[in-house]
């Protein structure tokens, strides 16, 4: 089998292509209201029941899914729980959307397989960032493991914190639960032990960079495979943004507990393994004519 050719043949077939978002929500205002955020993808499905949810996703695969916690009957929790027993659904995507602010309700999203969780209220240039970044992250890891030859690499997870001190004792014991992990107080460090020592994924406190968002890049560059977990003050949506549209997988507040901060570099590191699986499936599939990949930035197409 080819790899090269049947990832140029997806290239190929992919370069005009719209993902396709599915907005699950019980009120058809706020679907208005994410739909109208997310403009730039004009390819959306819509259902206010999870029951039409769930038809809709087996009718037509969707590329990521946001869906409310809180719908009648069917609770948004079910439906992620049906779709992750799904085999033709069980990577897709899926984002929360929720007023609900509880680490543990939080935990138990990302534990079923959740990519990501929102709190309402919405702001549109933070919800923007985070579906770029999961629909980057797929593509992202696709095209580096496509690229790289084949690597055997030692069994477990090595995780990269770059944390200063506070942030440290706050969060060893959880990044420990994940895996072998190494501690650096610096961006510089990082990169210095990422080119010895490659990490499965990265925590990046943001007051550890002069810049974060260059730092990500930065970082990137050298293992564009390896998903980044940055940490942010809760307030500042500019880093958040601007640290997602670099390419980290995912920003969480400063102030996260320790076993929210544990699920999500969980999740991050599942949806890198999930691109991965997903492109072994391409190149074994005849010529991955299911597969999509994606531009690495997605353009906001509204005037003004």
């Amino acid at each position: 089998m080819n790899t090269r050719s049947n990832m140029e043949k997806a290239e190929n077939r992919t370069s005009t292509y719209q993902p396709r978002l599915l907005l699950v929500d019980d009120d058809p205002a706020m679907i208005r209201i994410i739909g109208d955020m997310l403009a730039e993808f004009p390819d959306q499905r819509f259902a206010v029941t999870g029951e039409a949810a769930l038809a809709l996703a087996r009718e037509s695969t969707p590329d990521l899914i946001l869906l409310d916690a809180n719908l009648p009957n069917m609770t948004g929790f079910d439906v992620c729980e049906i779709l992750k027993r799904d085999a033709k659904l069980a990577r897709v995507p899926v984002i929360f959307i929720t007023s609900h602010d509880a680490p543990a309700l939080e935990v138990d999203a990302f534990r079923m397989g959740a990519a990501d969780y929102v709190i309402k209220p919405l702001v549109a240039p933070r919800l923007r960032a985070r579906v770029r970044a999961q629909l980057r992250l797929r593509h992202r890891v696709m095209e580096a493991q496509a690229a790289k030859t084949a690597v055997t690499k030692p069994t477990g997870v090595r995780v990269l914190g770059v944390l200063a001190d506070d942030m440290i004792e706050a969060h060893r014991h959880a990044l420990e639960a994940i895996g072998a992990v190494d501690l650096v107080k610096d961006c510089d460090a990082a990169l210095r032990l990422v080119r010895s020592k490659e990490p499965d994924a990265i925590v990046l406190d943001a007051g550890c960079c002069d810049n974060p968002c260059e730092a990500v890049r930065t970082l990137l560059t050298e293992l564009a495979h390896v998903p980044i977990v940055v940490l942010a003050d809760a307030r500042d949506v500019e880093t958040e943004q601007c640290t997602l549209d670099a390419g980290a997988a995912d920003v969480v507040a400063r102030s996260v507990r320790s076993a929210v901060l544990q699920v999500r570099v969980q999740g991050a590191l599942t949806s890198a393994r999930e691109a991965r699986e997903e492109l072994r499936a391409l190149v074994e599939s005849a010529g991955g004519a299911s597969v999509h990949t994606f531009p690495v930035f997605a353009r906001d197409t509204r005037a003004g």
